[in-house]
């Protein structure tokens, strides 16, 4: 997981499994892909509120298509779902279909996170 303050470089993607009931918006540090395109669980961290995202063009990486702090309104498993799968939350204030679209297309992102306890 980053530390706090910490600015990681890497990608959106939208995580689910097994069990999860559903998908999380999650960020994969590029730290823990491997040169063979292998990801690993160690660098996923899972957006929460108060952390800080930059989300870049996937076909122009310096071109910012949003920047701010993750503020996620949440629901109960199996109530809501993007673009066909179910989620656990979405972020205030962007349209659904698009905040799925960055990360199920693994846009490339940067993330400072919030502080954890």
């Amino acid at each position: 997981m980053p530390n706090e303050k910490e600015v990681v470089r890497g990608v959106c993607h939208f995580h689910t499994e097994t069990g999860t009931e559903g998908g999380y918006w999650c960020f994969q540090d590029t730290r823990f892909i491997s040169a063979d395109g292998q990801w690993s669980y160690r660098g996923m961290y899972i957006l929460r509120d108060g952390d800080r995202l930059t989300i870049y063009k996937s076909d122009k990486p310096g071109e910012v298509v949003w920047r701010g702090v993750v503020a996620l309104i949440k629901y109960p498993p199996f109530t809501e779902d993007a673009l066909g799968y179910w989620i656990h939350s979405e972020q205030a204030g962007i349209p659904r279909a698009t905040w799925a679209e960055w990360f199920m297309k693994e846009y490339p992102a940067e993330l400072i996170p919030m502080p954890r306890e």
